[in-house]
Formats: C-alpha cells, structure tokens, sequence
C-alpha cells in the first residue's frame, strides 16, 4: 500500500512540475493514469477510502501517440460503500488531451468484483 502512495506522490509532483513549466512536452501514461484515478474518484461513495492499484496491477495503452493524445487505462480500486465495507471495482478509463494539461474523459466503465 505505502508505495502505491509514494508513486502517486512522484507522478504528482511530476506533473505539476511539467504544468507549472508550462511545458508543451506530449503527455503520457503516467498522465492518464492520474487523471483517470481522478475521474474514478469522484463518482466514489466514499473517494477519501480510495486505494488505487499499482503500476504492476494497471495497464496503460496509447490509443494515439500524438495530438489529440489518447489513453485506456484499466485498473481496480479498493473503496468503502455506502455501509463502510470496503469493496474492489475495475475500471477501464479511456481519457484524452488536445495539449497534456486539459483532460477529456471519454468514457468510464467499472464494475464490482
């Protein structure tokens, strides 16, 4: 658990390093990822409890290498619902950017194991 958060904390702190620069370098899976954890997050009951699978356990793929970039990604998180319990659901997130710092989510399909 501690290095999926150590992870997210280095992706982070990466792509605010690239956003505050201002950088127009192309986006990436770590991207995506992030973004597609956001996009999971807030239709949570419970988005605090969110545990994330790691990098071993979630798949990235590019859907297009260039601009407009596009991503899948494909995971699990670990959340409580609505009466504490805590219960896995997959995701499969497909998102996309004109310019690696305004994200598009294009679709979302999860469900629970």
């Amino acid at each position: 658990m501690r290095t999926h958060h150590s992870a997210a904390i280095a992706a982070t702190t990466l792509l605010l390093t690239l956003t505050a620069c201002g950088s127009s370098v192309p986006a990436d899976g770590i991207e995506a990822t992030i973004m597609c954890e956001k996009f999971v997050k807030q239709r949570l009951k419970s988005p605090g409890s969110a545990d994330f699978s790691g990098a071993d356990e979630t798949t990235v793929t590019t859907l297009s290498g260039k601009a407009p970039w596009k991503y899948k990604v494909a995971g699990h998180v670990d959340s409580q619902n609505s009466f504490g319990a805590k219960v896995r659901n997959t995701y499969d997130c497909t998102t996309s950017t004109p310019d690696g710092e305004t994200w598009t989510l294009d679709n979302l399909d999860t469900s629970r194991n």
